[in-house]
């Protein structure tokens, strides 16, 4: 006799369409920009501000409710499992999280306890995630799978480093500095053995542009969060928060430039709509790592001042346009995809 609750749990399973696991990138890339770029645009920010930030909060809680729900489905559990490099982008919803968490901190502090609920659970969550790090690193060498290592796994520091900067923002400076200093160092350790990995990666194919990975500009994201919760914990000097964020601005360039030569070859090669102006969620991570450049260059120039820091001032200048520029148009091209597979479905329907 057969089980009517299963039929229809089985049913629902069936037909339900799995999130992709680095949909949290999404959050994370908006969620930088609200909190950074937006204040070189006073109008948005000043009327359209806290309205945005409301929108995201309830787009991060749908898209949260989907990847919560596409866990529970077994085949997506095991392509969790036997993809050790793409899991790493479940690191997307910690960082994600955090970020959302701290726009919370600063558009609707009232919510004391739902933000002490997010914040415990999402220590918990980055605390199970990077064991789960761990373990997927002892894999990727186990398996000989180096070769296919991209930025994906720097979000082991990513995830890490938002995680500081969750703790600072939430507890000003009530909460102990050897917390967050060990954090950092944390954050730190991961992205050196990442790039490590990555480094030997392009070692065998580094003459090969087509190589490169939309998530290879993580190289210097992570560096930007790292850079940001150094900042924010005001536990370092400025000189040494200076010199990081020239490294940091040094890596950004060789990174871009590199992203700019591969741009140009796939336009060459495939054309403007199929070398750069078709959507993949990869593409969020660009949005990513050049607002958390600007928004830990935003909090360097507030501490130092924008007097001893010229010439970051300036870059942050063009920098948020660029920024506000590449969101749109993401945003633009995800609209026009969602569209075009909704009219799509819709007339494969009708032929039915």
């Amino acid at each position: 006799m057969t089980n009517p609750i299963m039929n229809i749990k089985t049913k629902i399973v069936s037909t339900y369409k799995t999130i992709d696991i680095a949909a949290g990138s999404i959050i994370m890339a908006i969620g930088i920009f609200l909190l950074g770029a937006i204040h070189q645009f006073p109008l948005l920010d000043e009327h359209f501000g806290r309205y945005l930030s409301a929108i995201l909060v309830i787009v991060w809680l749908l898209l949260l409710f989907s990847f919560c729900f596409s866990l529970f489905i077994r085949e997506y559990q095991n392509s969790l499992v036997s993809s050790p490099i793409k899991s790493f982008a479940a690191g997307t919803w910690i960082a994600g999280t955090s970020v959302v968490g701290i726009i919370m901190i600063h558009y609707f502090p009232v919510l004391t306890t739902g933000l002490t609920i997010l914040l415990y659970m999402n220590v918990f969550l980055w605390f199970i995630y990077i064991l789960f790090c761990i373990w997927q690193f002892k894999k990727i060498i186990g398996i000989g799978s180096i070769k296919d290592v991209h930025g994906l796994v720097l979000l082991s520091t990513v995830s890490t480093q938002s995680i500081a900067c969750l703790l600072i923002n939430y507890y000003q400076e009530s909460l102990s500095a050897n917390i967050i200093f060990y954090l950092i160092s944390i954050g730190i350790g991961f992205y050196l053995f990442s790039i490590i990995l990555i480094g030997i990666r392009f070692s065998s194919k580094w003459f090969d542009i087509h190589e490169w990975k939309n998530t290879d500009c993580i190289i210097h994201g992570a560096l930007s969060i790292t850079g940001l919760a150094m900042t924010q914990s005001r536990q370092f000097e400025t000189d040494v928060l200076f010199v990081f964020w020239w490294v940091v601005f040094s890596i950004f360039v060789i990174v871009e430039m590199i992203e700019i030569i591969r741009g140009v070859n796939r336009i060459k090669k495939l054309g403007w709509k199929k070398g750069i102006f078709t959507y993949n969620i990869s593409q969020w991570a660009r949005n990513f790592t050049f607002g958390m450049f600007y928004y830990f260059t935003y909090n360097l120039v507030n501490m130092m001042g924008k007097d001893l820091l010229k010439f970051q001032t300036e870059v942050m200048y063009v920098l948020g346009w660029i920024i506000l520029i590449i969101l749109i148009t993401e945003i633009a091209l995800l609209l026009s995809t969602i569209i075009l597979k909704n009219m799509n479905g819709i007339e494969n329907g009708a032929l039915r």
